[in-house]
């Protein structure tokens, strides 16, 4: 009896290395010079398993109606400029027609608002599984321009009066500084870092208020001592429509700061940037 589980554990056990990790092993050892390295070869053929594993979700996972999409985690500002080939991706399952959607069409619902509803339900959906879209994610999902794209969610901002976590807002991308602005505004009104984070939850970190705010009191520091616009930008190494936003909250918060800066006090009105902000309430 043995000796037969023997028999057979030798001439069957062998189809068990018939993998794609046996596959992959004998690539990397025979056309990548890893024969006798193989301890590496088989971390890094584990890594590649799992990222093609990230692709590739069962049927069973997606509903009718959803799609899967790679996406730039939500992981701060670490990948905030790199190229995409250089940052690394997540899969999301994006709802593109919901049961919402379908029944606002049959109830006669405007197109518009449909399609309002959907850009705010897929940028949220992406956060919501560590992940953050980009208007142009949106653009190709939903085969609407970027412009388009962009009026749908700074309407839902203001008309909600709350952030949606874009990858633009998240990793402070983009020249939008509707954001940042809110953010001083509430540190304006008394509250403190850690309260603004969490007014603002989940879209912003406490670390980025933390940075926004430091970045408005050095414009206000700066601006006491007599910089220019230009002279700030580069000092504090930000775009100028956020030097000009900041400027302008500090006329509204600390008008005297500006009156023995000639740069600043004759300029302040003609710097103000063409944001749509939003809405906020510090009560």
């Amino acid at each position: 009896m043995t000796r037969g589980l023997s028999h057979r554990h030798r001439n069957f056990s062998p189809l068990r290395d018939k993998t794609l990790v046996n596959v992959l092993r004998q690539l990397f050892a025979a056309d990548f010079g890893y024969e006798n390295k193989m301890i590496f070869a088989e971390i890094m053929i584990k890594r590649i398993l799992d990222a093609v594993d990230a692709f590739v979700k069962p049927a069973s996972m997606i509903r009718p109606g959803q799609m899967l999409w790679m996406a730039v985690p939500d992981d701060g500002r670490k990948y905030a400029h790199r190229p995409m080939k250089d940052t690394p991706q997540v899969p999301v399952v994006l709802t593109v027609v919901a049961d919402e959607d379908l029944e606002g069409l049959a109830d006669g619902e405007d197109f518009e608002t449909i399609r309002r509803r959907r850009h705010a339900r897929l940028v949220n959906q992406a956060h919501e599984q560590g992940a953050a879209l980009a208007q142009t994610d949106l653009s190709a999902v939903t085969l609407m321009s970027e412009t388009s794209v962009g009026q749908d969610l700074r309407r839902t901002q203001t008309e909600e009066e709350r952030l949606l976590p874009t990858r633009g807002v998240v990793h402070d991308l983009g020249p939008t500084v509707s954001h940042k602005v809110a953010v001083i505004h509430l540190f304006e009104a008394g509250y403190l870092e850690p309260e603004i984070a969490e007014r603002l939850s989940p879209v912003h970190s406490l670390r980025s208020v933390e940075r926004y705010v430091q970045t408005y009191k050095n414009v206000l520091k700066l601006s006491k001592r007599g910089f220019s616009p230009d002279s700030i930008a580069s000092i504090l190494a930000i775009g100028h429509r956020l030097v000009a936003a900041y400027v302008d909250l500090v006329q509204e918060y600390h008008p005297t700061a500006l009156v023995a800066n000639p740069h600043l006090h004759a300029q302040a009105h003609a710097l103000s940037p063409s944001t749509t902000q939003v809405p906020y309430d510090p009560k």
